[in-house]
């Protein structure tokens, strides 16, 4: 397993990401996972906003999520 350490800052990007692909017209043809990627952007920013994490975080990965 990996162990891999988000910042605050990368979250946040993490979140510009998902909205990005949310609302490319690539997956317009997939709205179940257009919806799903701006929920997730949304809640990752929420959490930001209400300062969680206060730090970084680090998560073991398995070698498919790097």
């Amino acid at each position: 397993m990996t162990k891999l350490h988000f910042t605050r800052y990368e979250i946040g990007a993490l979140a510009e990401r998902c909205e990005a692909r949310g609302t490319s017209r690539m997956l317009r043809d997939r709205p179940e996972l257009c919806r799903d990627l701006n929920c997730a952007a949304a809640i990752l920013r929420w959490m930001l906003e209400q300062g969680i994490p206060v730090t970084g975080i680090d998560l073991d990965v398995t070698e498919n999520c790097r």
